[in-house]
């Protein structure tokens, strides 16, 4: 079996790009290949800052030939009126390289065809081109020419190496030769060196690159665990940060520094967020009642001759940012933060839908109709919403959060602790964010619930009426997010039975009275948002269009039903009525004048009569039933009733009044069940 490898080497990249372009140059690979007719190669990907690498193994030493069938001209066309090859015959035979020819059937009647012959190539002829146009395919968010070199890339390319079956190979890209040469660590390896297939990742090893990002990625991951637990510490390591230091390195040194003691007043995700932004930094914290950040580890890209030398450094560098930090912070203290709520009138949340003053009057009215509507909230659970939601977005005017916009929010929460308010309160201004992503945490406190519900409202509905709504992978207001948020909110808070219609509805007219031209659409708001019950509930597919169909509104009542539906279906107990079912629906297709209670007295069979006598039943049985699986299962039971009534009841008599009676029942019982259970023709039964 063949085997290659290929590397480019290059100035650094840029920590986001490494990973989607080592993706991007995988896909490619296997696409070409494949098309090459060299499937089922075994392919692992390298890449660190300065490199990607692929080895490629398992290959054939050539292609296998292929013969293929190909037709030309009509058979009149293609031959003479004597019988002999026309022009055009002679063209298509030499143009294919085909001997022998012979006339095949097609749309077109009899056309001349023959069997063309590709011979393989050798592997090298094939993988040469592959390789340079994978090179070229690479995009990046930016790019740079750099010398002579027209062609563009992340950074300049320095070398690459590329060896087919432990040999060289005499050609190049742009006017980087290929070679069998390729580097270690730039700091701490001399000289160049070879790989090949088999020791690969040992080569580079001993030459302080890892090339495997997955054990870089380990490593790092270890190693500041590892200093956390010696100083009996917590390591704060974000995943995103993890990621983006590992493709920073080739050759990771973890060392540790020490936070001054005099900013130990800073809230730890201030202290978190001026090391992880500025500093690629993670933080050590010792954790009580009070999170503090004690140390800070760092990753380098070299090993020092004396780690305290550039600890020192380090630590005289997070001095100098957390200086500017407190100073902020500080700031921020002295301001009178409830009555910040005015310099929200000079800062604009969207140009048809006002400034962020408005949006947090919007917020304080809808949350107080939730809370009153669905919470049933007393007076001075109204009176705390009241107060919170005039302090929610005020951080966004303070010092801190203008440096640092992803801590809006977290630093609200510490400045109305700091200026005495209720902890719930204090509370509410940080948890109106949440949830922020699926899976999230979620609000602890009535105020933070229904803030966090009315927030999500207003940038949905005001979205939505502004021309603001998601298309494609455009969502300037994130709605997509917000929808599902405000979902997981819903479903949560299950016994709140909180209606997303009457919320849409109501925060609409509060935005028609700031801007009357714009309109609202509800049923557009609800579409969208049934659209995200796929996010937020963890059923099939066709279990949640089932509890959906006849009804979004209630978040608690749709996931209810998929509950009950996933049950019946689990223990196989809706089978049978819901093929049944589906054979009604057809039969009411497109019919009219369904509508109404079918009349006794034109019951001619008894299975007729039956059916109507049971629907009644099931009717009056259900009334004061409320669990859905109760309700379900009783329903259920007519099964057999429904079965008798379609093989000896013929739906579609002659008699229009007979006709009409029967459609009338079918439909009392269809009703029955979509009402109850939900539009089960979606099930895959």
């Amino acid at each position: 079996m063949a085997h290659f490898i290929f590397e480019i080497g290059f100035e650094e990249f840029p920590a986001g790009f490494i990973v989607p372009a080592a993706e991007q140059m995988r896909a490619f690979l296997i696409s070409e290949l494949e098309k090459a007719r060299l499937a089922n190669a075994k392919c692992q990907m390298y890449s660190t800052c300065s490199r990607i690498a692929a080895v490629i193994t398992e290959l054939p030493e050539k292609q296998p030939d292929r013969k293929e069938l190909v037709t030309g001209a009509p058979k009149k066309v293609s031959l003479t009126p004597e019988g002999t090859l026309s022009k055009a015959g002679e063209s298509f035979l030499a143009k294919n390289g085909i001997t022998e020819y012979f006339f095949e059937n097609s749309d077109k009647g009899e056309v001349i065809a023959g069997w063309k012959e590709e011979k393989g190539m050798e592997i090298q002829e094939v993988i040469i081109p592959i390789v340079k146009n994978g090179i070229k395919a690479l995009s990046f968010k930016k790019s740079m020419r750099w010398g002579e070199h027209k062609f563009p890339f992340a950074r300049p390319i320095r070398w690459i190496f590329l060896s087919i079956n432990g040999k060289p190979v005499a050609d190049k890209f742009e006017d980087v030769d290929f070679s069998l040469t390729s580097f270690g660590h730039r700091f701490l390896a001399n000289g160049p060196l070879t790989v090949s297939a088999q020791d690969y990742e040992k080569v580079l090893k001993g030459h302080f690159v890892i090339a495997d990002r997955d054990e870089r990625k380990k490593m790092i991951n270890e190693s500041v665990n590892a200093i956390a637990d010696k100083n009996q510490l917590i390591a704060n390591i974000e995943e995103n940060l993890l990621d983006e230091v590992t493709d920073m390195v080739e050759y990771p040194h973890v060392i540790v520094g020490t936070i001054p003691e005099k900013y130990s007043h800073l809230p730890a995700e201030l202290i978190t967020k001026v090391l992880k932004k500025d500093q690629r930094y993670f933080v050590l914290c010792e954790q009580g009642e009070k999170t503090v950040v004690k140390k800070f580890a760092s990753v380098l890209n070299n090993i020092p001759t004396d780690d305290s030398v550039v600890v020192k450094g380090n630590e005289k560098v997070v001095s100098a940012r957390l200086a500017d930090a407190a100073f902020y912070f500080t700031d921020d203290l002295e301001k009178d933060f409830h009555g910040l709520k005015e310099k929200l009138r000079e800062v604009l949340f969207q140009k048809d839908l006002g400034t962020y003053h408005d949006k947090i009057v919007r917020i304080g009215k809808i949350a107080e109709f939730a809370a009153q509507k669905f919470f049933k909230a007393d007076k001075s659970q109204i009176e705390k919403i009241k107060t919170a939601s005039e302090m929610i977005k005020n951080d966004l005017v303070t010092g801190v959060v203008f440096e640092f916009p992803d801590l809006q929010g977290i630093m609200g929460r510490y400045y109305a602790e700091h200026a005495g308010f209720d902890p719930e309160i204090s509370k509410a201004v940080y948890e109106h964010y949440l949830p922020v992503n699926a899976g999230d945490l979620l609000p602890s406190t009535l105020t933070g619930t229904v803030l966090s519900i009315a927030d999500k409202v207003d940038t949905i509905t005001g979205g939505f009426m502004a021309g603001m709504k998601p298309t494609g992978s455009k969502d300037k207001f994130a709605i997509r997010r917000n929808g599902i948020s405000l979902l997981t909110l819903a479903v949560e808070n299950e016994k709140a039975s909180i209606n997303l219609r009457e919320l849409f509805e109501f925060s609409g007219r509060l935005i028609l009275e700031h801007n009357g031209k714009l309109k609202l659409d509800v049923n557009e708001i609800m579409e969208f948002m049934t659209a995200r019950y796929n996010a937020v509930l963890n059923f099939e597919t066709p279990v949640i269009q089932a509890s959906t169909a006849t009804g979004a509104d209630i978040p608690a009542v749709v996931k209810k039903r998929a509950e009950t539906i996933n049950r019946l279906l689990k223990d196989n107990e809706i089978t049978g009525l819901a093929q049944l079912y589906k054979r009604g629906c057809n039969i009411l297709k497109k019919q009219e004048n369904i509508f109404g209670e079918p009349v006794e007295s034109l019951f001619e069979l008894a299975e007729e009569k039956n059916l109507f006598k049971a629907a009644d039943t099931l009717c009056q049985e259900i009334v004061n039933m409320s669990d859905n699986l109760e309700i379900a299962l009783k329903i259920i039971t007519i099964k057999p009733v429904l079965d008798s009534f379609f093989d000896a009841v013929f739906v579609m008599a002659e008699d229009e009044n007979i006709r009409m009676n029967r459609m009338r029942l079918i439909n009392k019982v269809t009703t029955l069940v979509i009402k109850n259970i939900g539009d089960i023709s979606y099930l895959n039964i």
